[in-house]
């Protein structure tokens, strides 16, 4: 085959995955995601249904460009990055020309609109970017200091900053991009350290206690003998090879009875908490925090005392710890379990600071403590990935690996040329 008829079916092929992009992204904007079959995007782009697979694998993957050329740059902007930048500096301008060049698009407004408003997309574009994470990581740390937890410092500077590649989070994505990268350089200053302390809500007087009842403790004990059941067919099985109707059975109750007690699923029953309840303790740790203590020490005490952190788990919750690392599909339940804290802990946070209600960094800093847990189950040591992912958040990367120190941020330097975008 001439190196010709070769450039003209490569050039067909690319010809033909636009087309498909562009329809259904035209359908997707004027429907939504949810209300759009993939028949229907074959159809209106003029191609079969395995036309449309090989090209295009989910029907998520049609909304997002595979961007082959993204870990390359990414990496790139680290190794390769003039003399005298910083490897932050680096991947800010990087980052910067990206926003840059997608705001050029009329489009991009109503794109991210639907994105945001769709949690299959946003789960997806979160996977999407995090496959970068761990070659990022690498190239971090080889640029940064030889000091103890430089490689667990390395990966979640690569999560951070990857999570900057989501602009959809916010209405100024450039504005949360330097605010991002403030904090990741020089650390929170705590301003909360030095505001009117903000006195916690009163709590109404608690209600005597009642013993539990018959059909109370009949219902601990079900949920309970659920769970139980649960976790000895996943640990004798493993997580993907049990469904269901098979823990009902071996639980001795119905489908329907298990799914009472377990709506949101089968990974729900790795974690038989109330979300309402940990949401709740985590915005408490912030505003029953000790006098002078700052607010990430707060939870970073609150979070070691529980889940992966604990220092001497049962050995039931050992066998829990292991099989989420084990099964990305818990992890990413895991995940959603903590981020469900991300408004309510974002206002606890902005309001004892006394920061004003849409600051950038209070929300910015709450998200990165949410991921601590994810970021942990990717270690050998949780514990020690709560304390470095601290301390790299309280004084910047890389002043975090090397001294003990709080560094209050900088005024910027006047001289400094701005990164913004072209009108």
């Amino acid at each position: 085959m001439t190196e010709a008829t070769t450039g003209r079916r490569e050039r067909k092929k690319a010809r033909t995955r636009q087309a498909i992009a562009d329809a259904a992204l035209e359908l997707f904007l004027e429907r939504g995601f949810d209300q759009v079959a993939v028949k229907d995007v074959a159809e209106a782009a003029d191609v079969s249904m395995s036309g449309l697979f090989k090209h295009f694998p989910t029907k998520e993957s049609l909304v997002f460009d595979e961007e082959d050329d993204v870990q390359a740059g990414l990496i790139s902007s680290v190794r390769d990055r003039p003399e005298g930048t910083s490897v932050l500096e680096a991947l800010r301008a990087w980052l910067l020309a990206r926003v840059c060049n997608k705001s050029a698009d009329p489009r991009v407004a109503e794109f991210l609109d639907l994105v945001a408003h769709t949690p299959a997309l946003s789960d997806y574009a979160r996977r999407m970017w995090l496959r970068h994470e761990e070659e990022l990581a690498k190239a971090i740390r080889q640029s940064g200091p030889d000091a103890p937890g430089a490689d667990i410092a390395a990966r979640a500077v690569a999560r951070f900053v990857l999570d900057r590649t989501q602009p959809w989070q916010r209405d100024d994505p450039r504005a949360e991009l330097d605010a991002a990268f403030t904090l990741l350089t020089h650390g929170r200053p705590a301003p909360e350290l030095h505001a009117t302390p903000h006195p916690p809500p009163s709590a109404a007087p608690p209600s005597p206690a009642r013993p539990s009842g018959l059909r109370e403790r009949k219902k601990a004990q079900t949920r309970q003998a659920i769970t139980t059941t649960a976790l000895e067919l996943f640990a004798a099985h493993g997580y993907d090879n049990v469904g269901v109707r098979e823990i009902a059975d071996a639980a001795g109750t119905s489908i329907a009875t298990l799914f009472t007690y377990f709506p949101d699923g089968k990974a729900s029953l790795v974690f038989p908490g109330d979300r309402g309840a940990h949401v709740a303790a985590l915005v408490r740790a912030v505003r029953l925090r000790s006098p002078g203590q700052t607010i990430l020490r707060a939870l970073h005490d609150h979070m070691a005392e529980r889940g992966p952190f604990k220092s001497n788990p049962t050995p039931d919750e050992r066998r829990v710890l292991d099989l989420i690392r084990a099964t990305p599909e818990l992890r990413d339940y895991a995940l959603h379990s903590w981020t469900v804290a991300l408004d309510p802990l974002t206002a606890a946070i902005t309001q004892q600071a006394a920061l004003p209600a849409d600051d950038l960094t209070a929300r910015l800093l709450a998200r990165y403590v949410l991921q601590i847990p994810d970021l942990a189950a990717a270690t050998a040591d949780a514990r020690r990935t709560l304390d470095v992912v601290t301390g790299l958040l309280e004084r910047g990367w890389p002043a975090g690996l090397t001294d003990g120190h709080p560094h209050t941020t900088p005024a910027a330097d006047p001289r400094k040329p701005e990164h913004t975008c072209p009108p």
